[in-house]
């Protein structure tokens, strides 16, 4: 898989015959752009070289090796992610986010895919961390939102939703470009959902607060993903202006095996009610947490009970009504 060729240092069959250097200038730019300082570097080498002393030599010089096969792999899969932009070969899957009390989908969430050279389909988290290392994300991002916006235009009937990146969260042009994207698109804008992940708004919460200002003035509905994975603060859910607040899986899953987990859950969900947000758990996997949530009063429940992500937009058919 692409994510290990990243932690091994070889790159996939697929990428293998693809010359990064020289067929990918924007990917190799972008990488040699997100090199540290050189002063990071040589301390870098500076420390390495110290512990290759105390262990013996050879194992400072499979670091380096280790270290050099790793930054061609990256460009490699760089290079694979560019040629499949560039030949229309990232698509998405959608995974539906249920209302609780009817079990009907509100919104699907588009989770990035690419489809490779063999047309198999890879999953997102194979590559995009290795492009976020490259730091080319903010291309990814554009691409995922004109895609939304596309599939938004041709169907007037589906809500959807996208999660950015942290870099995206405070890249003030592309949210120029989603503006001018939807102004005067209101007919889109209400069917869109933004997800912005807990620790990208915690990473300068004045500028987040910017952010999802100008997104809920466009019109859109703004998420916090992942809440619960990070570092959180009520006063922050005051300041963030989002409409939707998505428990992180953590926090949810067997959520009926674990009597404190539950405690500590219907805690956090009493909070965030008072507020007056509404609330997702995500990763429902079975019908017993699917009820516990429920009657705990979430409002609204994503997960591998209600649908699997499927490159084809389906109405999840598992999805119960709530017992009379």
């Amino acid at each position: 898989m692409l994510r290990d060729c990243w932690r091994t240092g070889q790159a996939p069959a697929s990428t293998r015959r693809i010359s990064p250097i020289s067929s990918s200038k924007p990917i190799a730019t972008a990488y040699k752009s997100a090199r540290p300082p050189v002063s990071t570097s040589r301390n870098t080498v500076g420390n390495t070289r110290m512990k290759g002393k105390r262990a013996g030599c050879n194992r400072y010089v499979e670091a380096i090796a280790v270290r050099s096969s790793r930054k061609r792999c990256g460009l490699a899969v760089g290079a694979a992610v560019e040629a499949a932009l560039r030949d229309n070969r990232l698509l998405f899957a959608f995974q539906p986010v249920v209302c609780a009390a009817t079990g009907k989908v509100d919104y699907f969430e588009c989770l990035l895919r690419m489809r490779d050279e063999e047309g198999g389909i890879v999953s997102g988290g194979e590559f995009i961390t290795i492009v976020e290392e490259l730091g080319w994300i903010g291309v990814i991002d554009r691409y995922v939102l004109n895609k939304t916006v596309q599939e938004l235009a041709t169907n007037p009937e589906v809500r959807l939703g996208f999660n950015i990146s942290g870099m995206t969260a405070r890249d003030r042009p592309w949210l120029r470009s989603l503006t001018s994207l939807l102004h005067h698109r209101q007919d889109i804008v209400r069917r869109l959902v933004v997800e912005i992940t807990e620790t990208a708004a915690l990473g300068d919460i004045a500028e987040s607060v910017r952010f999802v200002n100008t997104l809920r003035h466009v019109g859109c509905r703004v998420a916090l993903d992942d809440f619960g994975a990070g570092h959180t603060s009520l006063r922050h859910l005051q300041i963030l202006p989002v409409d939707i607040v998505k428990f992180d899986g953590s926090l949810v899953r067997n959520l009926t095996s674990r009597p404190q987990a539950r405690i500590f859950f219907r805690h956090l969900l009493g909070l965030i009610k008072g507020l007056g947000l509404a609330t997702v758990a995500e990763c429902v996997e079975n019908a017993e947490d699917a009820a516990l949530l429920r009657a705990e009063g979430i409002v609204y429940l994503q997960g591998h009970h209600f649908g699997r992500p499927t490159i084809a937009r389906t109405s999840p058919q598992t999805a119960e009504r709530p017992t009379l």
